[in-house]
């Protein structure tokens, strides 16, 4: 693939800003989901409990997770470029600088949040356990239950990563390939399961193919679709289309007769596709407000649990009658939306930005090694005269 090697210059920022604006929507509707359920039991006052129907039966969440992944797959295998020194090396310094200064900070901050002041027990094997972010191959309590989303990027950064290595990273009909592949694992899973009551590889499997398998269309959605890499090939671009039509209408209206639309994750996750196409290709949302909540969405995603549990708690000290317990729902939403873009804009200005350039210049340096190493001469060897 002549991309996904294109590295995003600030040429190319202004070209992007309209995928600032589907980050910014999909942790707004992550956010309105949890913050509608958590809010509707405050009090027998609250009102506008549509606010809630509407997320639950959408299942917000859910799309908003599936338009971040889908981000990550247009995004992330374009900053990659194989043509520098320790091309491996440099992108995984970055990634890890992007994530883990952030991730860090919100296990503290989740654990009070949401065990702490609770009575809950999070002790120091769990707080250990959490920074690696491998707490679910432990068993271990998670600070915030979001965190599996941030190992399902971690997996699409090492497949990325194998794809590189093994020299199929400019070879597009490979990332069609797999994720034609990973989507069958998921929908053999579930059909399946559908028709036998029978687990095979299990759901949680299951969805991490599909996961990961819609990161992949992502990537290709942007080389074929928006950037024609698939123009010299129809079988490439009858792929993509397959696998769009296949997870818009086909999966779909398959579970839907098989199960019907209760608890039926593949209709939020064709709204979630619906989503990211409508804001690539035909509504693209550009504005000074998308930009900010764009840049700070990790943040709103990371840390809108606390805000929203440390607001719960102190609610919960009026009586349950009073006006501050009365209110209608969609208030807390705006409310908890406010204070959390707050202190996201802190975070990403105190922890993530520093964060980010930290990993550019660690990556700079290690690559600048890299460099040094290769231009070496090797023992025994006498460089050539010029």
């Amino acid at each position: 693939m002549s991309g996904p090697v294109v590295d995003n210059s600030v040429a190319g920022a202004d070209r992007l800003r309209h995928i600032d604006a589907l980050r910014a929507i999909a942790a707004l509707l992550v956010l309105w989901r949890h913050v509608a359920d958590a809010f509707a039991g405050l009090g027998p006052g609250v009102h506008g409990l549509w606010v809630v129907d509407w997320s639950a039966a959408l299942d917000f969440g859910r799309i908003g997770v599936v338009a971040f992944f889908l981000v990550s797959g247009y995004v992330i295998p374009f900053s990659i470029d194989p043509a520098r020194p320790s091309p491996v090396a440099t992108f995984l310094i970055k990634r890890f600088f992007r994530i883990y200064p952030a991730y860090w900070l919100s296990i503290p901050l989740g654990a009070f949040a949401t065990c702490w002041i609770w009575g809950l027990p999070f002790g120091l094997r769990e707080f250990l356990v959490n920074l690696t972010l491998l707490q679910d191959f432990f068993g271990v309590r998670a600070a915030l239950g979001l965190y599996w989303t941030l190992l399902v990027e971690w997996a699409f950064y090492l497949l990325c990563v194998v794809l590189l290595l093994t020299g199929s990273f400019a070879r597009p009909r490979r990332w069609l390939a797999l994720s034609v592949l990973f989507s069958a694992f998921y929908s053999a899973e579930m059909l399946a399961y559908w028709a036998t009551g029978v687990r095979v590889i299990g759901p949680t499997a299951a969805f991490a193919f599909l996961n990961v398998s819609l990161m992949l269309l992502g990537t290709l959605y942007r080389h074929v679709l928006v950037e024609g890499g698939g123009d010299g090939d129809p079988g490439l671009r009858v792929g993509v289309f397959g696998l769009l039509a296949w997870h818009l209408l086909a999966l779909p209206a398959g579970a839907t007769l098989a199960i019907g639309t209760a608890v039926n994750a593949t209709i939020p996750y064709a709204f979630g596709l619906l989503v990211f196409v409508a804001g690539v290709s035909f509504v693209p949302l550009r504005s000074r407000l998308t930009d900010w909540l764009g840049r700070v969405s990790y943040s709103i995603y990371l840390f809108h649990p606390v805000v929203f549990m440390l607001s719960i708690w102190w609610l919960q000290r009026f009586p349950v009658q009073s006006a501050w317990r009365s209110q209608h729902l969609g208030v807390y939403v705006l409310a908890n939306a406010i204070l959390t873009g707050a202190f996201a804009t802190l975070v990403y200005h105190w922890v993530e930005r520093p964060g980010m350039r930290l990993g550019r210049r660690v990556a700079r340096w290690w690559g600048g090694r890299a460099l040094r190493d290769a231009q070496r001469p090797r023992d025994g060897v006498v460089p050539a005269e010029g």
